[in-house]
């Protein structure tokens, strides 16, 4: 019978926390790009429109107003007794409202897991890159992207077979991050992919421990932006462990069951 680290009880209960935030990715009700039209948004009051890197809104309860959002930047404030977020995406201005009576937000209970399997967790390699480089990585937004800057790519074995995986830098860490789908993508987990981190150990090796393999938001919403795993980051085994499919999903249609 397999021990269970109390670590991997402690991650699975901050994931929870991550997840319930009344504030959180599930409180989200919608996302609506801006154009210079002014358009309703459902939830809150007044129209929006966007003109440059500057958001309004004209007639809302509680007046007249605009925000400059830096490119790439966001930020969240109280509008209309909820939190509303505006972000800078692809060149363009978005509006998440974030409700926490949203009806997902209740549907969660908890992260789904697979079981903890100390098989899943090797020591890898890095291969450097001549020099950092920039990794262009697709969206589950048609026609945006994500870069990241990689140092090289880690080289382990998992299941009697030899993988390799792309690593994007940590700001302020000697610890990577992957992005990355399995045979179980799209399955048993998320078909979009997965993220962990390699820890990096005092002999300049790193340790991969996969039971901690996590979901973006765009698991449980299509109200994300969330970056997809480049295509070299396809393992050819099953990884049957870390955060499984979640059973609901929210779309513009409403709440969706994704697991049969």
């Amino acid at each position: 019978m397999n021990t269970i680290p109390q670590a991997w009880s402690e991650w699975i209960d901050s994931r929870n926390k991550k997840f319930a935030n009344p504030t959180g990715f599930l409180s989200v009700t919608n996302l609506v790009w801006l154009t210079s039209e002014p358009q309703a948004i459902a939830g809150l009051t007044g129209s929006w429109w966007a003109s440059g890197d500057t958001v309004h809104v004209k007639d809302s309860s509680s007046g007249e107003h605009a925000w400059t959002i830096q490119p790439r930047a966001e930020m969240t404030f109280d509008f209309d007794e909820i939190k509303v977020e505006l972000a800078s995406r692809a060149g363009q201005l978005v509006v998440r409202p974030r409700d926490p009576n949203s009806p997902m937000l209740k549907t969660f209970e908890s992260v789904l897991t697979f079981d903890y399997d100390p098989s899943f967790r090797v020591k890898a390699t890095l291969e450097l890159n001549d020099a950092p480089s920039e990794v262009v990585v697709g969206s589950v937004v048609e026609g945006m992207t994500h870069a990241y800057v990689s140092p090289g790519t880690l080289v382990f074995k998992i299941l009697g077979e030899e993988c390799r995986l792309t690593a994007f830098n940590l700001a302020n860490s000697e610890n990577l991050n992957m992005h990355f789908k399995d045979e179980t993508s799209g399955g048993t987990s998320y078909g979009g992919g997965r993220t962990v981190t390699a820890t990096h150990q005092t002999d300049g090796s790193y340790i991969i421990d996969f039971n901690y393999s996590g979901n973006f938001p765009c698991a449980y919403t299509d109200f994300a932006t969330c970056p997809l795993a480049p295509a070299e980051n396809n393992l050819t085994v099953e990884i049957a462990a870390g955060e499984m499919k979640p059973i609901y999903r929210v779309t513009a249609d409403g709440i969706k069951v994704q697991v049969s």
